[in-house]
């Protein structure tokens, strides 16, 4: 197993009150897992190293694990945008950074979504007994590179961004299948760029299980159009049956009628805000490169949005929906609403139709079809 390496971010030329504050920030609200020993006790939440594993800025990467009493399975991506060129490539996120930035390049804050939320451990969370095994993101390739990609950085010297999602994931489930093989039952589930690659990833678990004839994937948060064909064998060297796939201009819809297709029995939950503000954003800058979101940039993705769903269900039509319309404080003059709910406790209080995300969830797992907030599109 690797070793964990302690990352210390250049920070120099940042004003004094955000490095206090970045650095505040990293020894309070996120501390570390411990590593996972050989006999992990239930219910504790451990950091597995894998050997060879890769962020994108060449740190170690970790994962996290946890066992749970039931033999059920849980396997949730983490989120953090995406890379898609030699531009977005140069613009990592940092904390306290502005401007322009795309993706999460490291996994220093990745311990702190298995605590929280559906991934969590509270007795609210109907998902709590079960093993987990969380994927943090620091790849900018929504979990399903294999490539080395370069570019070149913003103080002109050369840089490569290791797009490893996949082969970090391949290692995970490697180790979660010493640790559970023979779920029962499995979700697959992630938010953001994790429920991009909930849509292309569903079928490689379905694959690492082949008892397992109970699975369902939850997709929170995610819908973007773009060439990503090109950019999933090009830019990350996805494998070829996950880019073969992405045979549109929109990478959701393309992997979930994929797996729909190749797995009919696997169910499918969908769930977003009417007007997501980081997916918004994200639509609108590859669209036509402008990063400030606004009301008309909110109005397209609603319409888009439906017409993804209304095209998802005609193919798909026990595809449950969980579409939320809570305001994004931070877009008040864009109108636009929040993004992500399963990875905050958001889920446990967001509440449509009398039914919370998190009961949404549950209940979808056990085969219970619900149709809920279309009407808010």
């Amino acid at each position: 197993m690797a070793k964990r390496k302690t990352y210390k971010e250049d920070r120099k030329g940042w004003p004094l009150l955000t490095r206090l504050l970045a650095d505040y920030i990293e020894l309070t609200r996120f501390p570390e897992l411990p590593e996972l020993p050989e006999q992990p006790k239930k219910g504790k939440n451990y950091e597995y190293w894998p050997d060879g594993a890769l962020c994108a800025n060449d740190n170690p990467y970790h994962g996290c694990i946890r066992l749970g009493s039931a033999n059920k399975l849980m396997i949730g991506f983490s989120g953090g945008g995406v890379s898609v060129n030699e531009h977005t490539a140069a613009r990592p996120q940092r904390v306290g950074g502005q401007g322009e930035m795309f993706y999460s390049d490291d996994v220093r804050f990745g311990d702190i979504i298995p605590r929280i939320g559906t991934f969590g451990t509270l007795k609210k969370n109907p998902f709590r007994d079960w093993n987990l095994l969380f994927v943090p993101y620091a790849t900018g390739d929504f979990h399903c590179g294999t490539g080395d990609f370069p570019y070149t950085d913003l103080n002109g010297n050369p840089a490569v961004l290791h797009h490893h999602g996949y082969i970090n994931f391949q290692k995970l489930l490697t180790k979660i299948r010493e640790l559970v093989p023979n779920p029962e039952q499995i979700l697959v589930t992630g938010f953001s760029a994790g429920a991009f690659a909930t849509s292309l990833l569903t079928d490689t678990v379905a694959a690492a299980f082949p008892k397992c004839r109970d699975i369902t994937a939850c997709v929170d948060s995610a819908m973007m159009h773009y060439d990503w064909q090109r950019v999933a064998r090009d830019v990350w060297k996805a494998p070829y049956e996950i880019a073969a796939r992405l045979t549109g201009d929109e990478i959701v819809s393309d992997s979930l009628l994929a797996l729909h297709k190749n797995h009919p029995g696997i169910r499918i939950l969908y769930c977003c805000s009417v007007r997501d503000a980081a997916l918004t954003q994200m639509e609108m800058y590859l669209e036509d490169g402008r990063w400030i979101p606004d009301k008309a940039a909110g109005v397209s993705f609603q319409q888009k949005l439906k017409e993804m769903l209304d095209n998802l269900q005609k193919e798909i039509p026990e595809l449950s929906t969980f579409i939320f319309d809570t305001p994004d404080k931070n877009s008040k003059d864009a109108a636009l609403t929040v993004h992500c709910l399963c990875g905050s406790n958001a889920a446990f209080s967001t509440v449509v139709d009398g039914v919370s995300c998190a009961d949404w969830m549950m209940r979808g797992v056990g085969g219970e079809v619900l149709k809920l907030g279309l009407g808010l599109l």
